[in-house]
């Protein structure tokens, strides 16, 4: 296929199933490299046109392309729309039932899909990628790309792995794609997916329709500040927070001062955020107050107005957010509240949320222990979070870092705790067995625990007990359940691993390794909130500031933003924290008496205190106390180093 007639049919399938007349900006020259079969790089702004890049596309090239997207949400939200175009479009995530995923590669061997959602996790299994086999794959397109980077702003541990994933699977040629990416995560993206440099393809990331404006405050000016602004709004509004705690109080208070207003976090329940998406989309709620959670995906043009109640931690994440304004070409005013208390937050979530070297050395230790040079073994990541205490990407961020080591390979995943309700009796469902079964089946059900009308199966307590193997015990249930004589419920998902037998299993230099480099994040966290400091206290254009931070040619100022329009460029001192009050030293020193194991050392008590969660915490139900977050304005190196004193 030619460049040029390419180019013609790209237009055509554009007119015919997008309704659009034209491409926009670079999407043309991405399309062209994509239907040539040459990987390719796109950097656009949020509202760019991303996806028509690799949606065209898979409608020109023979066979499926598999989109990998981070969110559920963003992917039941483009197939849906693909849908209503009469594109053949699927996804294959975790709310799906089994019978829906047999229906979906029924669909896909048949040659019926054109393209296909899944998360980068669902692509890292190898019984997925068996699933496909034989199956062509012109091209795998990556959303949020940005996420393969360490040094990416959402950095997704499953991203390393897609790059190697997509070699296997024999994929004709890859389109990564983000709104936002530094020189530094461009390079790495190009060189993880072996993209040529002339194949990178960067549009400008600011629209001049956007009005910066920074407003410096106190914590306490910012409830009334906020609603001065919302008053004086016209049209949608999104206004971000840092936390679930503060969407929730201030969608309150600007009920109460009349705004329809909701908060939006991923910690309610999907009906309440559908509810509240819904009511935005279809302006009966005009204020959203979300967490960075709310916007990806989000398909509105008329936002106009954003807010930032808090400093964002980065500058990518902060561009992306503003993005999601003024889609429709017409003015949208884009404010950040800049409050130094804010960078006390961020930082003390950095400390909070990067593991000690004591932690990592306890993980590490189990983790590699578990199994000799050549042997498998399973382990449930959620288990391991709550044991050593650290968040569940923690603990598999080491252990993608043990993958791209050589270290472990993963191989799969199962259940280990299998519940069963008997549909018949034990000799009726003994009966309907093959001769050989009938025996194994007694025997298997002999040694199930009875609790509440059920039999609970613990699969490796039962291979050890019975001499009957794990995989053995699963395929009997499973072909009773399959039968109708059983109704089964599978729980407690391990991941397993295999250690490479050329791993010399010396422990102590990989320890020492995983520890730097977590540290060496820490310092990058803590660079990209300085930067963020920096913006704010700009003496020139912010759109100059921010095409400087992407490495871009640097541009002529806007000419709309506060500083251009001869706005006073302003200071954020760091005001000193007043020590701690003796009744909330008292408060401490009564709740370290109570002895609890998930705030029995220095770390995991400052963490509490400074409103840090934590997975044993929040086992233990400790984070409704009233203590939890009580010194959350006091910097978290000196909540440590008094409680270790």
């Amino acid at each position: 296929m030619s460049n040029s007639h390419a180019a013609r049919t790209a237009e055509q399938v554009l007119r015919e199933f997008f309704g659009l007349q034209a491409f926009r900006g670079l999407q043309e020259p991405v399309i062209r490299s994509v239907l040539a079969q040459k990987s390719a790089l796109a950097v656009f702004p949020t509202g760019a046109g991303k996806s028509l890049c690799y949606q065209v596309p898979a409608l020109l090239l023979d066979g499926l392309t598999l989109v990998v997207s981070p969110l559920i949400a963003l992917m039941k939200d483009q197939v849906e729309k693909l849908q209503s175009l009469g594109i053949p479009a699927a996804r294959v995530d975790s709310t799906l039932a089994d019978d829906e995923v047999e229906e979906i590669f029924s669909k896909i061997h048949a040659g019926e899909l054109r393209l296909l959602y899944l998360s980068p996790e669902r692509l890292a299994a190898s019984a997925f990628r068996k699933r496909l086999k034989g199956v062509k794959i012109p091209l795998l397109a990556i959303d949020e790309a940005h996420c393969i980077s360490e040094w990416g702003h959402n950095f997704r541990p499953d991203y390393l792995k897609i790059a190697a994933l997509s070699r296997r699977l024999g994929v004709g040629c890859i389109l990564a794609l983000t709104a936002t990416a530094t020189s530094g995560v461009a390079r790495d993206i190009r060189k993880g997916f072996r993209i040529a440099k002339s194949a990178h393809f960067q549009a400008d990331l600011h629209r001049p329709n956007l009005q910066l404006r920074i407003t410096a405050c106190t914590d306490g000016e910012k409830d009334a500040l906020l609603v001065e602004k919302l008053r004086d709004s016209r049209g949608p509004v999104i206004v971000y927070a840092t936390t679930r705690n503060d969407t929730e109080r201030i969608a309150t208070m600007l009920q109460k001062e009349g705004f329809a207003a909701k908060s939006y976090h991923a910690g309610l329940t999907p009906e309440m955020r559908t509810l509240a998406q819904d009511g935005f989309m279809g302006n009966s709620t005009m204020v959203i107050v979300a967490t960075i959670a709310f916007g990806m995906g989000i398909d509105k043009a008329d936002i106009r107005t954003i807010i930032h109640y808090h400093l964002p931690k980065c500058m990518e994440g902060y561009c992306q957010e503003i993005g999601r304004s003024g889609r429709d070409g017409l003015p949208a005013h884009c404010e950040l509240f800049a409050c130094a208390a804010d960078t006390r937050t961020l930082e003390n979530f950095i400390h909070g949320s990067t593991p000690s070297r004591a932690a990592l050395k306890n993980l590490l230790d189990r983790i590699l222990r578990l199994a000799v040079p050549g042997g498998s073994f399973a382990i449930s990541p959620y288990e391991l979070a709550v044991t050593h205490d650290m968040r569940e990407e923690t603990v598999r961020t080491v252990l993608a870092y043990l993958e791209l080591d050589g270290i472990i390979s993963r191989s799969g995943s199962f259940h280990c705790h299998l519940r069963v309700k008997p549909l018949r009796t034990l000799d009726q469902i003994v009966a309907g067995c093959a001769k050989k079964e009938q025996l194994l089946v007694r025997k298997l059900f002999g040694a199930a625990e009875s609790a509440y009308g059920s039999l609970h199966f613990k699969l490796y307590e039962i291979a050890t007990s019975t001499g009957i193997s794990r995989e053995k015990s699963l395929q009997i249930i499973t072909d009773l359940a399959d039968a109708g004589d059983i109704r089964l419920e599978q729980r407690g998902l391990r991941e397993v691993f295999l250690m490479n037998k050329k791993w010399d299993a010396s422990i102590a230099p990989v320890i020492e390794n995983i520890t730097d480099r977590f540290e060496a994040r820490a310092q990058f966290e803590f660079a990209r909130i300085r930067s963020v400091v920096k913006y704010a206290e700009s003496r020139k254009c912010r759109v100059r500031f921010i095409s400087d931070y992407f490495g871009m040619k640097s541009q002529a100022p806007c000419g709309v933003c506060d500083l251009c329009q001869g706005g006073k460029p302003l200071r954020m001192p760091d005001r000193s924290t007043a020590p701690v009050p003796a009744d909330e030293w008292s408060a401490m020193l009564a709740l370290r008496e109570e002895n609890h194991a998930a705030l029995g050392t220095p770390l995991q008590l400052a963490r509490f205190m400074c409103g840090i969660h934590s997975p044993a915490a929040y086992q233990a139900r400790l984070q409704n106390r009233g203590e939890f977050g009580m010194w959350r304005n006091h910097r978290f190196t000196t909540i440590l180093q008094m409680l270790e004193a």
